[in-house]
């Protein structure tokens, strides 16, 4: 419990770097060219390169921090991020027309009546041995305008 205070700040002190996938009704796709990343009144426009992009040290010391992609002709924004998900290298954001598939029948049994359709699943994986979290967000799918 003592190490955890000292890696965080260590990690706030240098960019991480923050390997994205996309995966639509359980096929990979291409990641987005840049994502946005917005919190305590700022906002920047990462590139994401061979599917990776940079999370500056500020991002991470953020208590919430909002998502948004263009991803397959939709608008993904993911609000409420707390800022030590971006230590996780790992992220696969899921999207789905009908179902997420049989790994996800968790999703089903929270969103009864959320729309498959407009919602996404985010998962946050280590690359070391640790544990990974998932969070489901419903609406978090819009056509751009």
């Amino acid at each position: 419990m003592l190490l955890l205070p000292f890696l965080l700040s260590a990690a706030q002190e240098r960019a991480t770097v923050v390997k994205l996938t996309v995966k639509h009704d359980g096929q990979e796709r291409p990641a987005p060219d840049h994502v946005t990343l917005s919190f305590d009144s700022h906002s920047l426009q990462i590139p994401v390169h061979q599917g990776k992009f940079e999370v500056p040290p500020e991002v991470v010391g953020a208590r919430k921090v909002a998502f948004a992609a263009d991803v397959e002709g939709d608008r993904v924004r993911i609000t409420g991020i707390f800022g030590r998900k971006f230590l996780y290298e790992d992220w696969t954001l899921l999207l789905a027309e009908k179902d997420y598939g049989q790994g996800y029948q968790w999703i089903l049994q929270k969103a009864k009546h959320a729309e498959i359709r407009s919602s996404c699943i985010l998962e946050f994986e280590p690359t070391d041995e640790g544990e990974g979290t998932a969070v489901f967000v419903p609406h978090c799918r819009t056509k751009p305008q």
